[in-house]
């Protein structure tokens, strides 16, 4: 199952067959090809496969159908109240028929459904011809209009597939952009986005720390800082009290303190900026986020994202920051970028890694006041630098 929805606000989920469950609704929204040979649900297909694009709640079922595919796209959009979008293209070389329950449906399709031939699909199921090399979409409103009248959509309106798409991945990219982390990393950060304020409220009970990632998450990625400075206020006086209670509490306070600043709340952030040295000077271990476990889906997805950048850059004091707390031991030999990384409470990080055989060029850039040392002693323990862009060749110890 993969979820879609928008931002804060889920909607369903898609099966493995690219049928989508609405929340909304009762039943599911299935869907149909007939072909050539006979009529295909993709839910008893074996030639089904399926991926969601780029690592965004955008999912694409590929269904084999004689000489081709048929591709079938399902996802969420904000227009016009929020809406369900199926989206077929015929890859075969022959035309088909796409069928899907039509009685609640807006559509691109240039002519009215028909009933199915050859198969009992359901009442209010509707055939639509598809030619070869087209493509058709459907749409459904998320919420029914008042007393169950069918709510028209207007279909240009509505966003095309590939916008969604870039609008999920700019969003997240905006947080940062790692390039060893790759689409793993947009699809935490769309499940962090996705995820409701109940949810994040149940992290935060469960786990401040891990709370607190979210929210950082949410607001790098464009959520107003503002909206959440109570219930973060709330967190990180948790977790100042009770610091040993998450192995993430040392940098859910680091990053607290870059939310804060962000919200116009500098009283707040240099408190949390010293609840945070306080955690670091008290022992607490910062564990190898590789072999750290999570129970929810919200729980894993931003300690996926704030692993990924932890093995980049750990902030271990307000000026001091330690490369590559993984000694590069899985990308040795592969070049690598990383941009916008959180490097402390009030730096970030942009940084490129190029290999000459087995020693490491570093070219690096630091946003944020200056005196900000970086070290990399899993790398290389003689390189140490303040300067705020540089490049350096690391001897990568062995």
């Amino acid at each position: 199952m993969t979820r879609i929805g928008l931002r804060g606000a889920p909607c369903g989920v898609v099966d493995t067959a690219g049928v989508a469950q609405l929340d909304s609704r009762k039943k599911p929204t299935p869907w149909w090809i007939a072909a050539s040979d006979k009529w295909h649900d993709p839910r008893r297909s074996p030639s089904v496969r399926q991926r969601s694009i780029d690592g965004t709640p955008v999912v694409e079922t590929k269904l084999a159908v004689p000489g081709g595919d048929v591709v079938h796209r399902a996802f969420a959009v904000a227009d016009q109240g929020g809406a369900l979008v199926y989206e077929f293209e015929n890859r075969s070389p022959s035309a088909v028929v796409v069928a899907v329950p039509a009685a609640e449906a807006s559509t691109t399709a240039a002519s009215p459904g028909t009933m199915p031939q050859g198969a009992d699909l359901g009442g209010d199921v509707r055939a639509f011809p598809l030619a070869h090399a087209s493509t058709v979409r459907f749409a459904w409103a998320l919420e029914r209009a008042r007393w169950r009248r069918t709510r028209t959509l207007e279909m240009s309106a509505l966003a095309a597939t590939d916008a969604v798409v870039r609008g999920w991945v700019q969003a997240c990219e905006r947080a940062s952009r790692v390039s060893t982390a790759g689409v793993a990393l947009t699809t935490a950060r769309c499940t962090t986005l996705v995820a409701s304020a109940r949810e994040v409220d149940a992290l935060l009970h469960d786990d401040a720390a891990r709370g607190v990632l979210a929210i950082a998450e949410r607001v790098r990625m464009g959520d107003s800082a503002t909206t959440w400075i109570d219930v973060l206020a709330d967190a990180v006086s948790r977790i100042a009290r009770r610091p040993g209670d998450s192995p993430w509490s040392w940098r859910a306070l680091s990053i607290a303190a870059d939310v804060f600043t962000v919200a116009g709340e500098a009283r707040a952030a240099s408190d949390t900026v010293a609840a945070w040295q306080r955690c670091l000077d008290s022992g607490v271990q910062l564990v190898d986020v590789r072999q750290e476990r999570a129970t929810s889906e919200l729980a894993r997805a931003v300690a996926y994202s704030a692993g990924a950048e932890d093995r980049i850059a750990r902030p271990v004091s307000p000026l001091a920051t330690q490369l590559f707390s993984d000694a590069l031991i899985d990308v040795r030999g592969t070049n690598f970028e990383a941009h916008g990384v959180h490097a402390g409470p009030h730096h970030r990080l942009s940084l490129a890694v190029r290999w000459h055989g087995v020693n490491a060029a570093l070219l690096w850039e630091v946003d944020g006041p200056p005196g900000l040392q970086l070290t990399a002693p899993a790398v290389d323990a003689t390189f140490r630098t303040s300067a705020a862009q540089g490049e350096a060749l690391l001897q990568v110890a062995k």
